[in-house]
């Protein structure tokens, strides 16, 4: 009988025990799947302490949120982009530097800032014509294999017209 519990004397506690999860934020499972940054500095600016972080990188439940945020991130090409992205960033001032050397040719500073440009999205759009008026189109059937269509546009969609003859009178 040495096995059984101690029972403190005084009043019992009947209410149920809860257990809870500490929320994680999806933002910090995405950040942590796409790896781009130190776990500890996401975990920090999240609110978490390093050794509150340790011990929830320990759990199995934790560990497969992100692995199933960074399998999506693979499948999507998110985590592709994003180094790229980042990549980019880094190599961003060299080439500008190396542009705006003098000694850069005129067709180098041209390339640059046309790259540049484009990556900015201040790139010229082309204006596609459009026909802001009304437009029709008149298909006329004459029998026998013969029509006429009359438009004022090249590109319209016809309309099909029964054409009965009305008698005189």
């Amino acid at each position: 009988m040495d096995n059984l519990p101690e029972i403190p004397d005084g009043e019992l506690e009947y209410a149920p025990k809860t257990v809870s999860f500490p929320q994680i934020s999806d933002e910090m499972v995405a950040a942590l799947a796409l790896g781009m940054e130190d776990e500890l500095i996401v975990a920090s600016r999240h609110g978490l302490s390093v050794e509150q972080y340790r011990e929830l990188e320990a759990k199995p439940w934790f560990q497969l949120q992100v692995a199933a945020k960074r399998a999506e991130f693979e499948r999507n090409g998110v985590t592709f982009k994003a180094k790229a992205s980042w990549m980019a960033g880094e190599l961003l001032d060299k080439v500008y530097l190396q542009a705006a050397d003098p000694n850069a040719s005129f067709g180098q500073t041209h390339e640059a800032l046309k790259t540049l440009m484009k990556a900015a999205g201040l790139e010229a759009k082309d204006e596609k014509k459009t026909d802001s008026g009304p437009s029709f189109q008149i298909s006329i059937d004459l029998g026998g294999g013969q029509s006429i269509s009359l438009s004022n546009n090249a590109v319209q969609s016809a309309i099909d017209v029964d054409v009965k003859e009305i008698p005189n009178g």
